[in-house]
Order: structure tokens, then C-alpha cells, then sequence
């Protein structure tokens, strides 16, 4: 009976750990851009000041991710729909984590080399 137990209680622990890896895929959504729509969408970049600096993105709003959560814990990022400008998937992820904390809403994504 035991080993009924620890083998519920170890799924339950591989399902929760996938489960905190797959949702914030589930509200991020690729985007290209060509053209910025300021009216529509709040471009956020994530991306660290020495990168943001050396290729900046117009009319972007540089919250390094390291700063993220103090930022949307301090006052809300934007009203509109939030596009997220990171330097890989795996930033624009741990970036999304953070503002779903805040809005349970799809964020966009663009990732920038």
C-alpha cells in the first residue's frame, strides 16, 4: 500500500512540475511585426540594458527581466496587449511567467538575435 502512495505522490509531483513548465506556453503567442501598432499592442523589452542599448527597438519600453517583478508588483506594465521583446524563447518565458501573475490574458512574443 505504500508504494500505491509514493507513486501517486511522485506523479503528482512530475505533473505539477510539467504543468508549472507547459502553462505559460499556453499563454505565449509568436509575432512578427513590421510595422508597430502603438493604438493595439505595448511593446515590453526584456532584454538586459547593454543589449537594449546597443539595438534599440522603437517605442519600446525597456524593463530588463530581472527588474520585471518588482516593476508589475510596483504599478501595472500597460492596459493594452503586452508584446514581450526578449533575446531567446527562454527569456520571453520566464518574462510571461511573471506577467501572468498580473493579467491573466495571451502575451505576445518576439525574439530579436
Amino acid at each position: 500500500m505504500a508504494i500505491w502512495g509514493m507513486a501517486g505522490a511522485l506523479m503528482a509531483v512530475l505533473t505539477l512540475g510539467l504543468w508549472r513548465v507547459v502553462y505559460p506556453y499556453s499563454y505565449m503567442k509568436p509575432i512578427q511585426l513590421d510595422r508597430f501598432d502603438d493604438d493595439k499592442y505595448c511593446l515590453i523589452d526584456v532584454r538586459d540594458y547593454i543589449l537594449s542599448h546597443r539595438t534599440p527597438y522603437e517605442k519600446a519600453k525597456n524593463i530588463p527581466l530581472s527588474y520585471l517583478g518588482r516593476q508589475t508588483k510596483e504599478n501595472e506594465v500597460c492596459d493594452k496587449e503586452i508584446i514581450v521583446l526578449a533575446e531567446d524563447r527562454k527569456a520571453a518565458r520566464l518574462a510571461v511567467k511573471i506577467l501572468m501573475k498580473q493579467r491573466k490574458q495571451p502575451i505576445y512574443y518576439m525574439t530579436v538575435s
